[in-house]
């Protein structure tokens, strides 16, 4: 299976086709906040929402890949994604990190208020998000060691222009997009996924 997982504030609508082409495909929502106050403890309870078996292959935009990074921790997965997404802390913007610690201040409900600037469908997607979820992720972010799976193929995809997670020095592709090249470039997301998944993973 290859299962998605979206970014903060955001659900399956952060996919849209041509992603469901993709053999085996499942994109996920976040389930109803449990408390979590880790990348790991949200790992551990995405693992069993969502049916993530040793064996399949994860996709993750921003948070989505970070979590994605520690399920590969307590499960042997065939490869990881990244889209516009992070393998450390040190690579979010320092602007968001600085801001981060004042989350509890920020008014979440004046952040969705302010939705409009960003795109329709991700700005309805933020405006579900539950409130204490979006401040126990970005803690948890600052608190993030890193990583993934001894062994794992990781394979990334990053905008150009992204502000959120700048290029880091080391990525796969760069495509001419922000934060959100999963919504703004899904075709070519998608072909280059299709081609590392046949080229260098065998599956198809």
């Amino acid at each position: 299976m290859i299962h998605a997982l979206p970014g903060m504030g955001a659900d399956h609508r952060m996919f849209p086709p041509p992603w469901d082409s993709l053999p085996g495909w499942r994109a996920h929502d976040w389930p109803a906040y449990g408390g979590e106050r880790t990348l790991p403890d949200l790992a551990t309870r995405l693992i069993a929402t969502c049916g993530i078996q040793s064996g399949d292959f994860l996709i993750g935009a921003s948070l989505g890949g970070m979590v994605a990074c520690e399920i590969s921790k307590q499960i042997p997965l065939r490869a990881v994604f990244l889209v516009g997404s992070a393998i450390h802390r040190r690579e979010v913007s320092r602007l968001l990190q600085s801001l981060a610690p004042f989350i509890d201040y920020v008014p979440i409900n004046a952040l969705r208020l302010s939705a409009g600037s960003i795109p329709a469908d991700l700005a309805r997607m933020f405006e579900q998000a539950e409130a204490d979820f979006l401040r126990a992720m970005c803690k948890a972010i600052l608190d993030w060691p890193g990583g993934s799976g001894a062994g794992l193929p990781v394979f990334r995809l990053h905008g150009r222009h992204d502000l959120v997670i700048p290029e880091p020095e080391s990525v796969d592709r760069v495509l001419d997009g922000g934060h959100l090249i999963s919504m703004t470039h899904a075709p070519q997301c998608v072909a280059f996924i299709r081609e590392k998944l046949a080229s260098e993973l065998g599956y198809s």
